[in-house]
């Protein structure tokens, strides 16, 4: 990891806002690919508590990450086996 990404937090409000701000950064290309996955995963998989509730993503992350950001999300959740197309993380 190139950039000093924080792996842990102590919400769900901030957890969802790190999540989102480092999608943003992706979208400006200011991240690679390869990169930015390998960082979500580390942060999901460190805060999977705070992210997830009953095998979906906890509804404070969804409000905050929005539709589009969610949609990345879960083809990477998808990629990295925390999720499956039947049982999208988008609901």
């Amino acid at each position: 990891m190139s950039k000093n990404i924080r792996l842990f937090y102590k919400n769900q409000f901030e957890l969802g806002h790190a999540i989102k701000d480092y999608i943003d950064e992706y979208f400006d290309n200011k991240i690679n690919q390869e990169e930015f996955e390998q960082n979500i995963i580390s942060i999901i998989r460190s805060n999977k508590d705070k992210f997830f509730k009953d095998n979906e993503i906890s509804k404070k992350p969804k409000q905050i990450l929005g539709k589009t950001r969610l949609q990345v999300l879960d083809k990477i959740l998808v990629e990295m086996g925390d999720s499956n197309e039947e049982n999208s993380s988008i609901k």
